[in-house]
């Protein structure tokens, strides 16, 4: 469990750091471009990481804990219920969206400690956690943006209390 969590706090950590170091300068003839398509780099940038951001939250909720066994997994007992996990990632998704998450990794098993056994199968596959911010397009306006990734997963982000929140997930 410890070493779970250890590996949980490296991983975060280096995605923080890339994602901070994705930064670079681009030629002035990229910058222009994306300037009038209505988003500036800084703009792009918060998109981009909101999404990252919000894949994390799902990962802190269903992929952060192991039964007793260390391999069959298990929701975070912060979030045990579907109330409390929607509840968050709702912080980050559309409500709707938010079930249709908690819908894909809930399940009627439970170990013997009482934890549920959820879908071992990830919801975001592949991952947007291994995506570049150069290998995505991000376009829309500073209130609704779309980011599409090269696999072809298109996520739809609205401002909603101050911050970027997905309202949809297209595969």
């Amino acid at each position: 469990m410890k070493k779970l969590l250890a590996i949980f706090v490296i991983f975060a950590l280096l995605f923080t750091a890339a994602g901070c170091s994705s930064s670079s300068e681009e030629p002035a003839e990229k910058t222009t471009e994306k300037e009038t398509a209505g988003l500036t780099d800084s703009l792009q940038s918060k998109i981009y990481n909101s999404v990252r951001v919000a894949e994390l939250k799902v990962n802190e909720v269903f992929h952060k804990e192991v039964a007793a066994d260390e391999t069959t997994p298990v929701i975070n007992a912060n979030f045990a219920d579907e109330e409390k996990s929607v509840e968050f990632l709702s912080k980050y998704y559309s409500e709707e969206l938010a079930k249709n998450i908690y819908s894909h990794y809930a399940t009627e098993e439970k170990t013997a400690e009482g934890q549920m056994i959820l879908n071992a199968e990830p919801y975001f596959n592949p991952s947007f956690l291994e995506t570049k911010q150069e290998a995505v397009t991000i376009e829309g306006d500073e209130n609704k943006a779309t980011v599409k990734t090269a696999e072809n997963v298109t996520y739809q982000l609205e401002i909603q209390n101050g911050q970027y929140v997905i309202t949809s997930i297209e595969k």
